[in-house]
């Protein structure tokens, strides 16, 4: 078990999943950390490297179903590994057309129609940035969801229904 805040990391995520094992890498590297900020334009929060030190990206688990998020993604091995954050984030900016605002870190269920943001715009007195959702089928509207990734997963953890607001 592995409390971040108040979320155990271990029942955050289902590992029992064949699914899920395409968005799970190995142990997080300083490398691999510095290739991605390269690659994606931005530091990655804190919070965001402490989450994946504990676990590199995966699927959530069904019981935590009422924010739609499905998927956190992790740093692959590589810049264009399967399913990693930076072969994704390409294609929500490219293929998408989903703004450069900050980092997609979070997919939902709705298979790319939305997805959660780290938003850069906006960033706490620790440096951590707001997380919105971006509603891809709504011209991109953004709605802001928490202030940052810990609140946000605590909501998640905690099984809320999230309480968003339309910000742009």
């Amino acid at each position: 078990m592995y409390l971040f805040g108040n979320v155990n990391v271990t029942e955050l995520f289902n590992n029992d999943s064949d699914y899920g094992k395409e968005y799970k890498f190995d142990s997080l590297t300083d490398e691999s950390i510095k290739r991605a900020e390269e690659s994606l334009g931005y530091k990655l929060s804190k919070s965001y490297i402490e989450l994946l030190k504990v676990q590199n990206g995966g699927v959530i688990d069904d019981k935590y179903d009422k924010s739609w998020l499905s998927v956190i993604y992790g740093i692959g091995s590589a810049q264009d590994s399967f399913n990693g954050l930076e072969e994704m984030f390409e294609n929500w900016r490219d293929e998408w057309e989903y703004p450069d605002i900050g980092i997609p870190f979070g997919e939902t269920q709705s298979a790319g129609h939305d997805m959660y943001y780290m938003d850069y715009r906006a960033v706490d007195e620790n440096g951590e940035p707001r997380i919105v959702r971006i509603d891809n089928e709504q011209d991109n509207a953004v709605y802001f969801v928490a202030d940052n990734l810990m609140a946000f997963l605590e909501m998640i953890y905690e099984n809320q229904e999230i309480q968003e607001r339309l910000i742009k």
